[in-house]
């Protein structure tokens, strides 16, 4: 467990930022796999974590553009 902290540790953000992003695109797929293939309510769940990821993605990648915009004008 200790590697996994480790490891999540020494990412920079850029690839944090793009491994929540991927990870909800993953889930964007599983649920729309389900919604075609099934009619499981757990599409339902995979599109919220879907989301979510992507929102949390997002936002690390936006807020390291911003803190490099901010960077360049100092």
């Amino acid at each position: 467990m200790n590697k996994i902290f480790d490891f999540w540790g020494n990412l920079p953000n850029k690839k944090r930022g793009l491994l929540f992003v991927a990870a909800g695109m993953l889930c964007l797929a599983g649920c729309i796999l389900l919604l075609l293939f099934t009619e499981s309510i757990f599409s339902t769940v995979l599109l919220y974590f879907s989301l979510g990821f992507n929102i949390i993605g997002l936002y690390i990648l936006l807020w390291i553009k911003d803190r490099r915009d901010k960077d360049e004008e100092k």
